[in-house]
């Protein structure tokens, strides 16, 4: 997946932090594991086109955390989302949202993320 095919399929649609043109070759570690994940496990026809589930404040996953958010570049300016005690309002990235609604439509398997994860 090239850098422009993230921003279109992950990035742009999924995530409120997304703004074109600032820190743009960055991206979080969950568009970092989702790209690698399309060059074998899923094809990009199983990436939904928009989603924001509400729930996902409720419904932490702590596989996500320990695979995924731990290791991303934007978690060392503070990630409210994965705070102790994150804000009503807080939000995931737009990599955690696409993974969880992956999960969710049982098109990612646990097995799928621990094998996708950039050391």
């Amino acid at each position: 997946m090239s850098k422009r095919d993230i921003k279109n399929s992950i990035c742009r649609p999924f995530c409120k932090f997304f703004r074109e043109g600032e820190k743009e070759d960055m991206e979080c570690r969950g568009a970092m594991v989702i790209e690698r994940l399309m060059t074998g496990i899923l094809k990009p026809e199983d990436l939904p086109k928009t989603g924001r589930d509400p729930s996902l404040r409720e419904k932490r996953s702590r596989l996500i955390f320990e695979k995924v958010c731990r290791k991303c570049e934007f978690i060392k300016d503070g990630c409210d989302f994965q705070s102790t005690n994150p804000p009503d309002e807080a939000e995931p990235c737009g990599g955690y949202i696409l993974i969880s609604l992956l999960f969710e439509k049982k098109l990612l398997r646990s097995s799928d993320l621990k094998e996708a994860i950039i050391e």
